[in-house]
């Protein structure tokens, strides 16, 4: 985390797009409630964009009633998010989703032109992630059965989409920055 933060403070008057990629569980929310206490920071959640649609069409905030309402509903979260991210004016964008797969982040790296990239990726540790999902008082909670399918789905971030890859990994239950790379900024 010290290192995303000096490259934050090092890159103030950049725009940044932060992308957290991991399992549900794994740290993603946390990293971003940890920074937004030292940075003004857009955070975009698809789990937030999906309560706050439950509760005013319904009232209610229960988050596995609310995803299946979404669902049933067909309602879509994304063009929602892009206006988020459009009308934003923060200089730091932070993208609180699983983003397992290219072609889901794909949808955000192409309108953040100009915008340094960071990708965290939090390394799988599936017991982890599930014995998080463990924990009572959680907001949501996520079956056994989607983490392993979300691991199955899990494509790695790379460097044709991102800047810099920041890699987290578990260490007694906690995540620690300890291997990070980048290719040349522009």
């Amino acid at each position: 985390m010290k290192l995303l933060k000096n490259i934050l403070s090092n890159n103030r008057n950049r725009k940044i797009l932060i992308m957290p990629v991991g399992l549900s569980g794994s740290g993603k929310t946390t990293l971003y409630k940890e920074l937004s206490k030292e940075f003004d920071i857009q955070l975009i959640s698809f789990d937030r964009l999906r309560i706050d649609i439950f509760r005013k069409e319904t009232g209610k905030t229960d988050y596995r009633e609310a995803y299946r309402y979404i669902s049933q509903k067909k309602i879509k979260l994304l063009p929602t998010a892009k206006d988020i991210f459009k009308r934003t004016t923060k200089n730091i964008i932070y993208i609180d989703n699983t983003n397992l797969k290219k072609k889901s982040r794909n949808k955000f790296l192409r309108i953040a032109d100009g915008f340094l990239k960071i990708a965290v990726f939090f390394e799988p540790d599936i017991k982890e992630c599930i014995k998080r999902q463990l924990i009572t008082g959680r907001d949501k909670t996520v079956p056994p059965s989607i983490i392993l399918q979300q691991n199955e789905n899990l494509e790695p971030p790379d460097f044709d989409e991102f800047d810099i890859i920041i890699k987290k990994r578990l260490k007694n239950g906690k995540n620690s920055s300890d291997n990070w790379n980048f290719k040349r900024i522009r």
